[in-house]
Formats: structure tokens, C-alpha cells, sequence
């Protein structure tokens, strides 16, 4: 009976790993295509060269390092023992 109960319990555990980590992954494909939708809007809004499209871009670029900042803290949360470099960068 005991052998029953840790083994449902380590198997939720598991379960709950499994779904912060499914969690993160998502959190992490979210901020990748955040960051490349505000890098095009970006460079469309440079590439129009008034200074109102110069002064949204400007806003958006402090966005766009704001959502880098962000997930690069999320990464030393979620994931602490990564392998590697995780420059978001």
C-alpha cells in the first residue's frame, strides 16, 4: 500500500515537471515571435523615415529589449540548469 502511494506521488511529480516545462517552452516560443513581429514592425517603421514612425519605432525597440530583459529572466527561472549559453540575445 505504501509502495502504491509513493509511486502515484512520484508520478505526479513527474507530471507537474512535465507541464512547468511545457509551460516554460511556451512562455519562451511566445516571446520569440513577440520579438520578431516588434524587430519588422521596427525596421518597417525605420524605413519610413518621418519622425512619428521614427518615435514608435524608438518606443518599440525599448519594448523589444523590455521582452528580452524578461525572458532572459524567466530562462534563470524556469530553467537553472541549462547546458550551454542561453543568450536570448
Amino acid at each position: 500500500m505504501i509502495a502504491l502511494f509513493k509511486t502515484i506521488l512520484e508520478t505526479l511529480n513527474l507530471y507537474l515537471k512535465l507541464k512547468n516545462r511545457s509551460f516554460y517552452v511556451d512562455l519562451v516560443k511566445q516571446s520569440k515571435n513577440k520579438q520578431k513581429d516588434l524587430i519588422n514592425e521596427i525596421e518597417k517603421l525605420r524605413s519610413n523615415g518621418d519622425s512619428g514612425s521614427t518615435d514608435r519605432a524608438d518606443f518599440l525597440f525599448r519594448e523589444l529589449v523590455s521582452e528580452k530583459r524578461d525572458i532572459k529572466h524567466l530562462s534563470a527561472i524556469y530553467n537553472p540548469t541549462s547546458e550551454g549559453s542561453t543568450n536570448t540575445d
